[in-house]
């Protein structure tokens, strides 16, 4: 009786470490899952991280849609600032921009997100990433493809005007974390959404 006993407390330790790791790695990664949970991230205040000295700003190249082309474009971005940013791992086929089956639910999450009260007047910028595999250039290309390959699907199934979300794709340049494993790979190969300037 008392090993079946002391046999349960420990099964039970286990399954609440599981469960709490879990959690906390999923939370260290930062991407959201739910409806609610962007809704949050994206009405709320940005961060200025504190900092002696000037803000940290730098140009980078990115792909955007202008006159219903795709054009590159240098801005500026800021990397001491925290803006509110969906972070989606929505997953595409290798080395393509059509969306895998597995992406849809959370998609549907985006969907219900960008149509609620305290969005659905928003302007949104779709942002496609990518890790560092293949050329700089050709990651430039697939990031953008696949940042629109999401602006279409939210468009043809929730109806959201078209107008209302802008396209842009970053590649390779921000990554999460550095590519040297396939876990960091994974990571920085996202979606990101984020308030229209």
């Amino acid at each position: 009786m008392e090993f079946k006993y002391k046999s349960l407390i420990v099964l039970f330790i286990v399954l609440n470490f599981l469960i709490f790791a879990s959690v906390v790695s999923a939370d260290d990664d930062g991407f959201q899952t739910t409806s609610g949970e962007m809704v949050d991230e994206l009405t709320r205040t940005p961060v200025k991280y504190r900092s002696i000295t000037i803000p940290k700003k730098r140009a980078i190249k990115v792909a955007q849609r202008i006159n219903n082309k795709m054009e590159e474009k240098t801005i500026i971005v800021v990397d001491n600032v925290d803006i509110p940013r969906l972070k989606l791992k929505i997953q595409f086929a290798y080395n393509s921009s059509a969306l895998k089956d597995s992406s849809y639910a959370l998609l549907q999450e985006v969907g219900k997100a960008l149509m609620s009260s305290k969005l659905n007047n928003r302007y949104i910028v779709i942002n496609g990433h990518t890790d560092s595999d293949g050329t700089e250039q050709y990651n430039l290309r697939l990031s953008f493809d696949r940042a629109d390959s999401v602006k279409a699907y939210l468009v043809s199934v929730f109806e959201i005007p078209e107008y209302r979300l802008q396209i842009r794709g970053y590649g390779e340049v921000m990554p999460l974390k550095p590519n040297i494993s396939s876990y960091n790979k994974q990571l920085n190969r996202r979606v990101e959404f984020e308030i229209a300037n």
